[in-house]
Parts: structure tokens; sequence; C-alpha cells
């Protein structure tokens, strides 16, 4: 065995059937294919890792595509990178023959349909809507003015209430929490051990594999293996040898050196004077080692970590998604989007694999909106499975005050538990002496 080959090359293979075995060492990877494959069923041998090393002289990568003239050196050389082979010519299992190297298209669930017209409607229970307290109105503009530090206080302190009018806005809100499912292969460096291949049985459907969220109406997204769907090959990365070409001194072990651009004499400016000097990062030679490869010329493939195989398998991705669609009521010019952020009182809420839409509030509507949104949500999504469904309608307190300050009139809104502010027009407005930092 030519002990100047690589270790992948000396691992004890057989030589295939008529194939002398010198020609089976010398042979390229592609030639022959090096990585060990499984056979009958049974697990392949753990092949040895190639590991890079630091000869003592010349590089050993002897490869056809070595540079004839050492590079200038440079560290943001990107390394080799070999497209992965198109899956749809693997010997796929059943069921997977399409699976692609990246996320296909959702796909479909069983059905699963609806409630049935001959399903009973659960009671809708409704409680009062809240209110807000005109005690609270000063106050809560008082804050407001506090807040903001262009706001003087003295308006908030002496401007005139002339009216106080307390309403409600009327918040809805449904929620489909839906779960979709995508395929793809993936490969990892195959570190020998058993594989869960097809041998051990036909992998099972898609929406037949057991997958839980980690809570209710939370996006978030699951990875798993599928079951028997593993095989190793070769890896595409360097052809099952473990390595590839440095790709900084593209398989030379050394660099032109980047003090003296590969001359070996710097010029040097002393006391007046110039002359030239040995280099003092290659000793004159103009040359050094590769810092990347070590002098060997190659790097440990980073697609199997020095490997030579890859373990493939189908992964399945699950992605969990909430999907939020409201309404709101707003009778003031306040703008509505603001309701969405402040807290109120809960008059309805109801959680069911399908919700049925609200029909009997005493306000048109909102029963009209939430039909309008239930069966949207009916027929958006036919690629995922809906888990549950939660419909919350929920009262927030709005007032309105009309105010007058130094003979100018205004308004403000004071919205929310919370008792937020929403006053476009506050009359004591400093912000000319303030600095954006």
């Amino acid at each position: 065995m030519d002990p100047n080959l690589p270790p992948t090359y000396q691992q004890p293979y057989p030589a295939p059937p008529g194939v002398p075995m010198d020609q089976h060492y010398n042979a390229a990877p592609s030639q022959v294919g090096y990585a060990p494959q499984a056979t009958n069923g049974q697990p392949p041998p753990q092949q040895q890792a190639w590991q890079q090393n630091q000869p003592k002289s010349g590089p050993c990568y002897d490869g056809s595509d070595a540079s004839d003239t050492d590079p200038e050196d440079n560290e943001q050389a990107a390394p080799v990178y070999r497209a992965p082979p198109d899956p749809t010519t693997f010997e796929a299992p059943s069921g997977y023959e399409k699976v692609g190297n990246e996320n296909g298209g959702p796909l479909p669930p069983p059905s699963n349909p609806y409630y049935s017209d001959g399903d009973q409607k659960p009671e809708e229970k409704f409680v009062g809507v809240s209110s807000m307290e005109e005690a609270k109105v000063r106050d809560a503009i008082l804050e407001f003015a506090n807040r903001k530090c262009c706001y003087g206080t003295g308006a908030a302190k002496d401007m005139s209430f002339k009216k106080i009018d307390p309403s409600g806005a009327l918040h809805y809100k449904l929620e489909t929490f839906t779960e979709m499912r995508t395929t793809c292969w993936k490969h990892e460096p195959y570190y020998g051990g058993p594989i869960d291949g097809a041998d051990r049985g036909p992998p099972p459907g898609v929406w037949d594999i057991h997958c839980e969220p980690n809570g209710l109406f939370d996006t978030h997204t699951k990875r798993l293996e599928i079951p028997h769907s593993s095989k190793v090959k070769e890896c595409h990365g360097c052809y099952g040898r473990g390595y590839n070409r440095c790709h900084r001194c593209h398989g030379r072990g050394r660099v032109r050196c980047s003090s003296c651009h590969g001359n070996g004499r710097r010029m040097v400016h002393r006391d007046g004077g110039s002359h030239y000097e040995h280099c003092f990062r290659c000793g004159g030679d103009g040359k050094c080692r590769c810092n990347t490869c070590g002098g060997d010329g190659r790097v440990t493939c980073h697609t199997c970590s020095g490997r030579c195989s890859l373990r493939w398998y189908i992964q399945l991705t699950v992605q969990y998604t909430n999907n939020p669609e409201d309404y709101i009521l707003e009778n003031t010019d306040m703008p509505d989007e603001l309701i969405r952020d402040v807290s109120g009182e809960v008059i309805f809420e109801q959680t069911l694999p399908y919700v049925w839409p609200i029909s009997q509030y005493q306000v048109a509507e909102v029963n009209a909106n939430s039909m309008r949104i239930v069966e949207k949500h009916k027929n958006s999504w036919p690629s995922c499975k809906t888990l549950q469904q939660r419909q919350v309608l929920r009262s927030v307190p709005v007032t309105e005050v009309k105010y007058d300050f130094k003979q100018k009139e205004g308004r403000f809104w004071v919205y929310g538990f919370e008792y937020e502010v929403y006053c476009p027009d506050y009359p004591h407005n400093c912000c000319w002496g303030c600095t954006i930092l």
C-alpha cells in the first residue's frame, strides 16, 4: 500500500470484481467510491476519519487541481462547496419519492370536517360591560403629562372639563391554531452504528407520526426524523476522501509571504538611508507555511467532518401557527387600533376544536363580524390541520373628555384599565427646548 496515499485510500476494503488491487487503491474516489455502503440491510462498517496533519516535508495533496505556483496569502478565502445530489434520484421509501433537499409544499392533512348541522351549539353567556370612574380622568391626564418630557403639567391641572362622555369599545378576536407538515432530505456525518433504514419496515405516513405542540396558540416549529428513512452514502463534498484541497494555498501547502510579497527581502529605511534586509516573516524564503492547512495542502471536509460518509434521512418539519383576526367596534374619533394594546373586561370567551360564531349578543355588528371571521377561517388554510380555536369578546372602557384651557377648546380620550390617554392636541407643548439624543 502506498504510504503517501491519504488514510481514506488505505482502508482495507476489497477491490470490486475484475479490478486489480493496485488499481483499486490508486483509483479516484469517484471511480470506486470508498465510502462504505449498507448491504443486505446491515449497517456499513465504520470508516476511519481523515484527520488533518502537518507533515515535515511537502504537502500531501496531489490532486490534479493543485496550483502550479504559490498563491497570494488570503485569509478570507472561502472553503470549497459542492452542491448535494438530487434526492429524487435516491431509492426513496414508498410515499416519499418526491422529497427534495428543501422543504416542499405543505402536505394536506386527512379530512377533519367542522361541526355538522346536527351538532348542538354551546350556550352563549355574556357578562356586563366595563366602565370608567370620572375621578380617574384627571389623574390620567396628569400622569400622561408627567410621562411626556415636552408637556407641562400646568395645563392638565388648570384645564376645565366641559363634558365627560363615558362609552365603551368592543373588541372581538378569533384565533385559529393550525399545524402544517413538510418534509425534506437532511444529512449529517456518519460516525458508524446501526442505521434505521427501510430494512426495518416501511416508514409511517407524514400525518401518522405523533407530534404534540408545546402549547396551544403559540407559534413554534418542531423537527423530527421520519423512522426507517435513513441510508448511508458517500460524501458529495469530498467524494468520499474526507478532505479537500486547501482553499487558502490551493493545495500547495504554502503561500507567498504577505510581508515581502514573495521577494524574500524588504526595503528598510533607517538613519536617512534605505537598504534591503531579509524578511523576518519568511526568513528570506519568500514563502510561508499555510496557516489553514498547516502545510499539508488539505483541509478536513466540512460536509462530513472527515468521516467520508454521510447519513441521509428524511426530516419532518411541523409548523404550529397561531392565526389571529379581530374586529373592533369603537364609536368615537379615537383610532380603533389603540384598543388592541390595553386590557378590558372579558364578556365572552370560548375555546373549542371549532368554535361557533356569536349570534346572541345585543350588538348586531358583533354577531355579524363574528360570523364573517369564523366562516373565513374555515377555508383559509386547506393544507393545515386545525387543532383549536379560541374566540374572545372584550369590553374596553373609553371616556371622551371635552375641556377648555385659556379660552381654547380641545378633547382627549382615556381608555383601557391602564387609563391610557390619547391626546393629539395637548395645549401645553414645549418641545422647542428638547434635545434629541
